[in-house]
């Protein structure tokens, strides 16, 4: 009786746990399945939420908006000012007429007025066209950077969701592999206790196997890691994966052997936006080189103003004035504008120099990839026969060990080759396309 009443309260104590468990920490009664993609979807996905072409699309509205600016130039301004003083203490002028006494007369200013001025810069040496060409040519710019992420965004989306796809393969060979072992442990501990095995053997066995454990284990971290990786590329916070039947691409070095690099600025997006800054730096440059020459514009005023009464209303005592010409400013000497324009003329070098650092690396980038591709393409079809050749061996060392003439070690020996080119074609099919990418990435086209 006494036992039946401690079970009882251990079973209610576990009851009052778990509910304390479930009220403490409601995030780990539920798991949130992840959201699965197709490739297709993911690419979708990306280009709706992906904060780095989001950034791209923003910057590009403030170059459409920069060049409106430049526009703006060729343009009068206008100007209105108003202005009401409440209390005011006149500043006095002291006059003598004909040698008599001085007379302190105030200097009257108006109570209440309103100005509209009206500017229009007619010649500054040229310097306003070509800030319109600066802001034209950076917001050209700012449109090939955007088509240039759209497309690198692409391409970063395709890769990544091969690496998730290229990790759930490496975990179903580890899983195998560790199923393998486990058997193979159990056998070999059968063997131990009828005397055929040694401590030998079974050390030889758990060593391996501990070893296949932990393989199974980073394969699986690496599965989460890819897949974070990929919800970060297309912009969401959820937990994604691929969809069950995503296979990686079979490797073929045939359409890629005889493609040779051929310098095509108009596939190259990055290279025609570096090209269009090249161009908006040495205009910018020539703008501030026109600081020295003189500015001649068109300025007309308009000023309703009262200088008879203090009532804002008082419309009876206000008055009409205006006045319209021409007008020239001159810097004759002016340090800040000079070192102005030396700072355009050093950022002009530094923009011809990443497009010239840019068409140097584009030949080299494409020659890597393609080795890399042609490499791993020939290693996947070498990884299949050694699959072939490795699944016989096994084969054969089990058949050997069954009529006595293999041992377990020669058994284990295949199987373990077995594994390493499973994994090895998995890693030939995932550089494949990692190069693929890169490939394509230095063509900016597909391939």
């Amino acid at each position: 009786m006494r036992k039946q009443i401690i079970q009882s309260e251990s079973f209610f104590m576990g009851l009052g746990f778990s509910a304390l468990t479930l009220i403490l920490f409601p995030a780990h009664a539920v798991q949130a399945e992840p959201k699965t993609y197709t490739l297709n979807e993911a690419l979708s996905t990306a280009v709706e939420h992906s904060p780095v072409l989001q950034k791209s699309q923003a910057s590009l509205d403030e170059m459409r908006w920069k060049n409106t600016e430049g526009a703006s130039v060729f343009l009068p301004s206008l100007q209105l000012t108003a202005n009401h003083f409440f209390e005011r203490k006149y500043q006095l002028l002291d006059v003598s007429i004909g040698g008599g006494p001085v007379i302190e007369i105030p200097q009257i200013f108006p109570s209440s007025s309103a100005t509209l001025a009206a500017n229009w810069l007619l010649f500054d040496g040229f310097g306003n066209v070509n800030t319109y060409r600066a802001t034209r040519d950076l917001k050209n710019a700012a449109q090939a950077d955007y088509e240039w992420t759209e497309f690198q965004l692409a391409q970063d989306v395709k890769l990544q969701y091969a690496r998730v796809v290229s990790a759930k393969k490496l975990k179903e060979v580890a899983e195998q592999n560790l199923k393998t072992l486990e058997n193979h442990q159990a056998q070999v501990n059968l063997m131990k206790k009828g005397g055929i095995s040694t401590n030998y053997d079974v050390l030889r066995v758990e060593s391996q196997l501990s070893e296949a454990q932990a393989d199974l284990l980073q394969a699986q971290d690496n599965i989460i890691i890819a897949q974070e990786k990929l919800a970060q590329i297309l912009g969401v916070s959820e937990a994604v994966d691929v969809a069950s039947d995503a296979d990686l691409e079979t490797p073929n070095s045939a359409p890629i052997k005889p493609i040779e690099y051929t310098r095509d600025d108009s596939k190259r997006k990055d290279l025609i936006a570096l090209e269009s800054k090249v161009t908006a730096a040495d205009e910018m440059d020539s703008v501030s080189s026109t600081f020295w020459i003189p500015k001649v514009g068109l300025g007309a005023q308009y000023n309703y103003y009262n200088n008879l009464s203090d009532p804002l209303t008082d419309y009876s005592n206000y008055r009409r004035s205006w006045s319209a010409g021409f007008f020239l400013t001159w810097d004759i000497f002016n340090p800040r504008s000079y070192a102005l324009s030396k700072e355009e003329k050093y950022k002009s070098i530094q923009v011809q120099k990443n497009l010239m650092q840019a068409h140097l690396q584009a030949p080299v980038d494409f020659a890597f990839w393609k080795k890399r591709y042609l490499y791993n393409s020939t290693l996947y079809e070498a990884k299949k026969v050694d699959q072939s050749r490795a699944t016989e061996t096994v084969r054969l060392a089990q058949a050997g060990f069954k009529a006595g003439i293999r041992t377990t070690t020669d058994v284990l020996d295949a199987e373990l080759d077995l594994f390493r080119a499973r994994a090895g074609i998995v890693n030939a099919q995932m550089n494949c396309l990692e190069a693929k990418v890169k490939l394509e990435l230095s063509q900016g086209q597909t391939l």
